[in-house]
């Protein structure tokens, strides 16, 4: 049994690996020298950012500062919630070789907008953090853009 879930395990790493890894070789071979990472918010006014009891109902986190940290904590997007709490950041063109960082592994969404400025009940210092979640990697003009969502976020007091 055991080496059955290693199998499936090893089975699903390598199906989320194989299409990244595709595009990165292509982009070797079709003069693609930088990448681009793009990631889409939706934050809701909630003590962790995420849908509250209500699901899709939940009211929105607007006007909120959403920044991508990455590495040696270098902020490389920033971006502020509209109307509906949403955002979308967009890294400046990073080199992919010697090899494009993972930022599922290397970044982290941050909220910095404190959450009372959305509802005056929740708490005045903190922030909401969350990490990465690969969605897809796709060529586009002269660059790699690879695309990620937030895995949830958490309250960081």
């Amino acid at each position: 049994m055991a080496l059955k879930s290693l199998v499936l395990v090893s089975l699903l790493v390598a199906a989320v690996a194989a299409p990244m890894a595709q595009a990165l070789i292509a982009a070797s071979t079709q003069g693609h020298t930088f990448g681009v990472v793009h990631v889409d918010v939706t934050l809701y006014c909630t003590p962790d950012g995420n849908t509250g009891p209500f699901g899709e109902a939940t009211p929105p986190f607007p006007n909120a500062m959403v920044l991508l940290q990455c590495g040696d904590g270098s902020i490389v997007a920033t971006a502020t919630t509209n109307g509906f709490g949403i955002a979308y950041l967009h890294s400046d063109p990073i080199p992919l070789f010697p090899f494009f960082p993972l930022p599922e592994s290397d970044c982290k969404l941050i909220v910095n907008t404190t959450l009372s400025t959305c509802d005056s009940s929740l708490p005045s210092t903190g922030c909401l953090q969350s990490d990465l979640m690969f969605i897809e990697t796709f060529a586009l003009g002269g660059f790699i853009v690879s695309s990620f969502k937030p895995t949830g976020f958490t309250f960081i007091l």
